[in-house]
């Protein structure tokens, strides 16, 4: 969606806060952030950086990023490249599996975007009538480990971590765990492993509140953030559609947000260290009901 119709769209949700976070790009968040101005809506900016290490993938999230850092900039511009060479590479071999998809519509998918990813991929597929599902193209082709997947150029998670810092951003784990509709487990990373690791590299928050997440997986994540002194944040992770998750759909309390100003603020002041992991968790933290 371009960046005036994405923040329309959440005004007319009666949404209040939206982070713009794309993969690999900061290329909307300016136009975003004015057309916020116009509809009342605070924009953040961000961005959302796919990190490596062995055959575990992980996505960090970047909020109040300085989009005018150089070396981010650098970075991302080389990951974008990497995802069209990749992308081209796996239409290569859905070809050679029966499955022709045209570089054109994957292009007319994105929008145009440099960002070319994997959804977009799915997308085509789906609309090329070759599979019915989203999760039907990564289950069969596109997926870690499928036929048509081919890995790409990724930072480490500490190097996304501290590239996220360098750019005057607060770092946050994205989506630790992901459900299906039905419940069924998708994602699920070993947090008792990873967490200590990435707070040491500088982690500063975790999503809590996420699509498909029960009350019950929301107030276990939350005492895993305050264990690992580690904020809670939340969001729709909306993609257009693609995916399936609706924007707004996921309840994400307000403190989460205030939590979110005050880090930031004593990031800037150059106060960095970790929240005191013997808080108690806020119940201002956990709404009546995670909405999915």
């Amino acid at each position: 969606m371009a960046p005036e119709e994405l923040v329309a769209q959440a005004a007319s949700l009666g949404l209040e806060v939206l982070a713009i976070t794309d993969h690999d790009t900061t290329e909307g968040v300016a136009e975003a952030r004015a057309a916020g101005r116009r509809w009342g809506i605070k924009v953040v900016p961000g961005v959302e950086i796919s990190a490596i290490s062995g055959r575990e993938e992980l996505h960090l999230l970047g909020y109040f990023i300085d989009l005018r850092y150089p070396e981010l900039q650098m970075i991302l511009a080389r990951s974008r490249e990497a995802r069209q060479e990749r992308a081209r590479k796996m239409l290569d071999r859905l070809t050679n599996l029966g499955l022709p998809l045209e570089w054109e519509t994957l292009v007319q998918i994105s929008g145009g975007s440099q960002s070319v990813g994997r959804p977009h991929i799915a997308a085509a597929l789906m609309k090329a009538g070759h599979v019915s599902s989203y999760d039907e193209a990564f289950s069969l082709w596109i997926g870690r480990g499928g036929p048509a997947y081919v890995e790409r150029y990724k930072l480490t998670p500490e190097e996304a971590i501290q590239l996220v810092r360098r750019s005057g951003g607060l770092p946050v784990l994205s989506h630790p765990y992901i459900f299906s509709r039905s419940g069924e487990t998708k994602v699920s990373l070993d947090l008792k492993r990873w967490l200590p690791r990435l707070r040491d590299a500088g982690l500063v928050g975790i999503e809590v509140y996420y699509p498909n997440y029960t009350r019950r997986v929301s107030r276990d994540l939350l005492a895993l953030a305050v264990q690992h002194g580690l904020l809670p944040t939340g969001g729709s992770d909306f993609h257009g559609g693609v995916m399936g998750n609706g924007m707004g759909s996921v309840d994400v309390p307000w403190a989460v947000w205030e939590g979110l100003c005050r880090r930031h603020r004593q990031f800037r002041a150059g106060s960095t260290g970790p929240l005191s992991s013997n808080s108690q968790p806020e119940e201002s933290l956990i709404p009546e009901q995670v909405t999915v």
